[in-house]
C-alpha cells in the first residue's frame, strides 16, 4: 500500500513532504535530550541519582526507560536494562546499592521516535582498613648503612589511595626519603636513605580514598638509628622508582616520578625524544626535580620519559616512564541524520575514534564500539550484519540490507574505553519515494595568499546526497588533487536531508585560483543522479593601499562629506584626523564630531567656522595582509551662513503666505454669510412680530363687528342673516389668514418656505380654500 508522504511518523520524528514535485523538504519536528544523565562517584552500597530530560516539538508524550553497561573489561559489554519500579519521578533512576563501577544511559521514547544520551560513567568507591601487621616495624640499626625501608601494605581500595607517612605524627618528607613504586607507579614503602641519627623516630602510614573521604592508619613503630648505621662514603645509586608505565587522560593534569637513594644524592634530568625538558608552559618539576608535572596533557605528550640521574655530574643510569596518553572518544563516521529509499541498503559507519580500552588484549587503535537500534543492541540476522574483527570486537560498522519502513528508527552508536563512555544517534528514515536533488554554492571565495579560505555548497534530497568537488575536470582529493601536498581539505555537515560540504584551502597560493564545482549526487535503484553548481575561489596577492581626496567647501551649519578613493588588496580601512595648525600635530576626531561611511567618506554632523583647515586621510591594510600605507590631505572651508534667503525659502514663505491670505479670504466669506443670515433672521422675526400684532388685532375688530349684527334675540342663530352678512366673516378671516402668512412666506428664502404638500399646515389648507371659494364666487 502507498504510504502517504505529507505525515508519517517515524521514529518519533514526522517527515512532512510538500509536493514531491518541486522536491521541497519541510522541518520534522524533533526528541532531544536536553539533560543526559551525569555520572560521579559513590560510596558501595549507597544510593545515586541519575536524572535525564528530553524535549519534542511533536504533541506527544516521553517516556524514559534506562541501561546499564557492565563487564567493562570485555570484548563486548553487557548492556542491562534496568527495572525503573520505586525510582521517583519520570526521568530519574535511582541506584539504591552500588556495588560495581558502570555506565549509565537514558533511552527516550516519544511515539515511535527513540533516541538516548551520552553514558554517565558512575565510579563506585570504597576503602578497607589495613589488615595486622600492614605497616612499619620497631627497629633499631647500628651498622653502616645506605637505606631503611618502612613497609605499607596498601588495602584494597577503590580508586587507588592517597599515601602519606607521618612522622612523630606529622606529615613526612624529606629530601633523603622516597616512597616505593609499582609497576604502574603506585606508592606504598618508605624508603630513607643516606641516613643519619636524626632520621630516627616513630612512623607510621596512612591511606584516605577520594570518594570515601575515609582514613586508615597502620600502627606506628618506632625506628632507632645509632651512630653506628649512619651512612658515610659514597655509595652507588639504588633503584626505589622502577621503570613503570602510566596512563593519563587527556587534558587532566598528572604527575611522573622517579627517584634513586644514593650518597652523594643524585640530579634528575629529564627528557623525552631527545629533548631535554625544562620548567614552562605545561611542565614543571617537583620534590627535588623527582616529580614531573604536566597539566593539560595532551595526545602530543605520550611517550617514554627518560630520567637521567647523576653524581657530581657524571651520568649513573636512567628511568624510563612510559606515558599513555588516554585520547578522548569521537565518532568521525556518518553519525548524522539520514533520509533514504525504500529497497536500498543502509550502511552504518561510526568511525570511532580515540583510545582503545586498556583490557583489550590484541593490538587496537580505536576504542570499544557496540550499534544499538531503538536503545536495544543491534545483532546479526538475515537482513542485518555487524562487522566484527578476527577477534571478535565490533569494528564500528554494520549494514541493514533492502531497507523498509520497519527499519526506520533511531540508531546509535557508542563508543567507549575506560576513560568515558559516548553514544552518537543516527535518526533513519526511509520514505517511499526520492526526492530530487536541489543544489546551491557559494559564488565566490576570496582570499590572499598565505590566507586559509573556504567556498561551500549546500544539496538536498531523498536519499540525503553526497557532495564532492571537481576542478579542471578532476576530483579534488585531499593530498593528492589539485595539490601533492597538504592544502585542500573536504568538511561536511550532515542532516536527515541535507549535507552541507565546505572546500577548505590553507596556506593558499595564487596559482590554486580558479573554477570548482560541487556534485551532489545519491542513487536510487543503482541509478545515479546529479546536480552541480560552480564557485570561483580567487587567491590574490597583497598590495599597498591607495587614496586620493577631494576638497570640500560647506556652509557653516550643514553637514560636510569628506571624500577620498581608496583602492588595495585587500580593502584599506580608513580613519580621519584633523592637522593642527600651530605644530602640524594629528587631531584625534570622536564620533561625536563625525563617522566614516561603508564607502570610506567622512562626514561632519553640524560644521562649524571652527572647523574649517585641513584634515588627513589615512587607509592601511597591513593588519589583514597588504603592504604600505598611505594617505592624503583635505581643505575644508566653511563659509559663513549667508544673509539672502534661498530660493526653497522664498517658495516656501510665499506659500505660506498664500495659504494665509486664502484662509482669511475664507474666514472674511464666512463670517459674511453669518452676519446675514443673522440680519435676516432678525428681519423675519421683527416682521413676524408685526403681522401677529395686526392679525390680533383685526381678530378683534372681526369680533366687534360681528357682535354688532347679532339678533336682540340671543337664541336666534347667525344662520338666520342676510347671506351676503353671514358670508363676511370667512372673508375676513380668509383675508386675516392671508395678510398673517404672505408676507413672511415671501420674505423667506426658497429653502424656508412652507411647500404645500398633503397634510399641510392648517394655514396653508386653509389659503387654498380660500383661494377656491373665490374663484368659484366669481364664476
Amino acid at each position: 500500500m502507498q504510504k502517504s508522504l505529507i505525515c508519517k511518523l517515524v521514529c518519533g520524528l514526522v517527515l512532512l513532504f510538500v509536493g514531491l514535485v518541486t522536491g521541497e523538504l519541510t522541518q520534522i519536528p524533533e526528541l532531544t535530550v536536553t539533560e543526559g544523565p551525569s555520572g560521579g562517584s559513590v560510596v558501595k552500597g549507597n544510593r545515586f541519582d541519575f536524572t535525564c530530560k528530553a524535549e519534542t516539538s511533536a504533541d506527544l508524550s516521553v517516556t524514559y526507560s534506562w541501561r546499564r553497561i557492565t563487564n567493562l573489561n570485555s570484548l563486548n559489554p553487557t548492556y542491562e536494562t534496568l527495572s525503573t519500579v520505586n525510582t521517583g519521578s519520570e526521568g530519574v533512576y535511582i541506584e539504591y546499592n552500588a556495588q560495581d563501577s558502570a555506565f549509565y544511559f537514558c533511552v527516550v521514547t516519544s511515539g515511535d521516535f527513540v533516541t538516548s544520551s551520552d553514558g554517565a560513567y558512575l565510579e563506585v568507591g570504597y576503602l578497607d582498613d589495613f589488615e595486622d601487621g600492614a605497616g612499619p616495624s620497631a627497629v633499631t640499626y647500628s651498622e653502616a648503612r645506605l637505606t631503611v625501608e618502612l613497609q605499607c601494605s596498601i588495602p584494597d581500595s577503590n580508586p587507588y589511595p592517597t599515601v602519606t607517612w607521618y612522622k612523630q605524627g606529622v606529615p613526612f618528607t624529606a629530601e633523603n626519603a622516597i616512597m616505593a613504586r609499582d609497576s604502574k607507579g603506585r606508592p606504598s614503602n618508605l624508603v630513607i636513605f643516606d641516613i643519619t641519627v636524626s632520621d630516627s623516630g616513630e612512623y607510621y602510614c596512612g591511606v584516605s580514598n577520594s570518594i570515601t573521604q575515609t582514613f586508615y592508619g597502620t600502627d606506628s613503630a618506632y625506628v632507632r638509628i645509632e651512630v653506628g648505621a649512619t651512612t658515610t662514603g659514597s655509595w652507588d645509586p639504588v633503584r626505589v622508582v622502577p621503570n613503570y608505565d602510566y596512563q593519563g587522560t587527556e587534558g587532566t593534569t598528572i604527575t611522573l616520578y622517579a627517584g634513586v637513594a644514593s650518597r652523594p644524592k643524585a640530579d634528575y634530568i629529564w627528557s623525552i625524544d631527545g629533548v631535554t625538558i625544562t620548567t614552562g608552559d605545561r611542565f614543571s618539576f617537583d620534590d627535588y626535580d623527582r616529580s614531573l608535572i604536566i597539566s593539560d596533557l595532551q595526545t602530543t605528550d605520550q611517550g617514554t620519559y627518560v630520567v637521567t640521574y647523576e653524581q657530581d655530574g657524571v651520568s649513573e643510569g636512567t628511568i624510563n616512564v612510559v606515558l599513555d596518553v588516554i585520547e578522548k572518544v569521537e565518532a568521525e563516521g556518518d553519525v548524522y541524520d539520514y533520509a533514504t529509499v525504500e529497497g536500498e541498503d543502509l550502511d552504518l559507519d561510526c568511525g570511532c575514534s580515540g583510545s582503545p580500552p586498556d583490557w583489550v588484549q590484541y593490538s587496537t587503535d580505536s576504542p570499544a564500539t557496540q550499534w544499538l537500534k531503538n536503545g536495544n543492541l543491534l545483532t546479526n540476522d538475515s537482513k542485518t550484519e555487524v562487522y566484527v574483527t578476527v577477534n571478535n570486537k565490533n569494528t564500528g560498522k554494520a549494514l541493514v540490507k533492502s531497507v523498509s519502513d520497519g527499519d526506520s528508527g533511531t540508531y546509535a552508536c557508542t563508543c567507549f574505553n575506560q576513560a568515558e563512555f559516548l553514544s552518537f544517534t543516527k535518526n533513519v528514515f526511509v520514505a517511499d519515494e526520492m526526492v530530487a536533488l536541489s543544489i546551491a554554492s557559494q559564488r565566490e571565495g576570496w582570499g590572499l595568499v598565505g590566507s586559509t579560505v573556504s567556498i561551500s555548497c549546500v544539496a538536498e534530497g531523498v536519499p540525503r546526497p553526497n557532495i564532492d568537488w571537481y576542478t579542471g575536470g578532476s576530483k579534488v582529493v585531499e593530498g593528492v588533487f589539485p595539490r601533492s601536498k597538504a592544502g585542500f581539505t573536504i568538511k561536511y555537515v550532515r542532516s536527515m536531508f541535507k549535507t552541507i560540504s565546505y572546500l577548505v584551502l590553507d596556506d593558499s597560493e595564487n596559482q590554486d585560483s580558479g573554477q570548482f564545482t560541487c556534485m551532489a549526487h545519491h542513487s536510487v535503484k543503482g541509478t545515479q543522479y546529479n546536480a552541480t553548481s560552480t564557485s570561483t575561489l580567487t587567491i590574490a596577492y597583497p598590495t599597498s593601499s591607495r587614496i586620493q581626496c577631494l576638497n570640500t567647501t560647506v556652509e557653516e551649519g550643514s553637514a560636510a562629506t569628506i571624500v577620498c578613493g581608496v583602492s588595495g588588496v585587500p580593502m584599506p580601512t580608513v580613519t580621519y584626523t584633523k592637522i593642527n595648525e600651530t605644530d602640524g600635530s594629528l587631531i584625534t576626531l570622536d564620533e561625536s564630531f563625525g563617522y566614516v561611511t561603508n564607502t570610506s567618506y567622512f562626514v561632519i554632523h553640524n560644521v562649524q567656522l571652527s572647523d574649517m583647515g585641513q584634515y588627513r586621510g589615512y587607509a592601511t591594510n597591513k593588519d589583514t595582509g597588504g603592504f604600505l600605507a598611505r594617505f592624503d590631505v583635505i581643505t575644508l572651508t566653511v563659509t559663513a551662513q549667508s544673509s539672502q534667503m534661498s530660493m526653497n525659502a522664498i517658495i516656501g514663505l510665499s506659500v505660506l503666505v498664500a495659504f494665509l491670505l486664502l484662509g482669511g479670504l475664507v474666514c472674511l466669506i464666512l463670517l459674511g454669510r453669518w452676519k446675514r443670515e443673522k440680519e435676516f433672521n432678525e428681519e423675519v422675526a421683527r416682521l413676524v412680530a408685526e403681522r401677529e400684532d395686526t392679525v390680533a388685532e383685526m381678530q378683534q375688530r372681526l369680533q366687534l363687528r360681528s357682535m354688532e349684527n347679532v339678533a336682540p334675540v340671543l337664541g336666534n342663530p347667525l344662520h338666520q342673516l342676510t347671506e351676503a352678512r353671514r358670508q363676511m366673516p370667512s372673508f375676513y378671516a380668509a383675508n386675516i389668514a392671508a395678510m398673517a402668512t404672505a408676507p413672511a412666506t415671501k420674505a423667506l428664502p426658497p429653502s424656508m418656505r412652507v411647500k404645500k404638500r398633503r397634510g399641510g399646515s392648517v394655514i396653508s389648507s386653509s389659503m387654498s380654500e380660500v383661494e377656491e371659494t373665490g374663484r368659484s364666487g366669481d364664476m
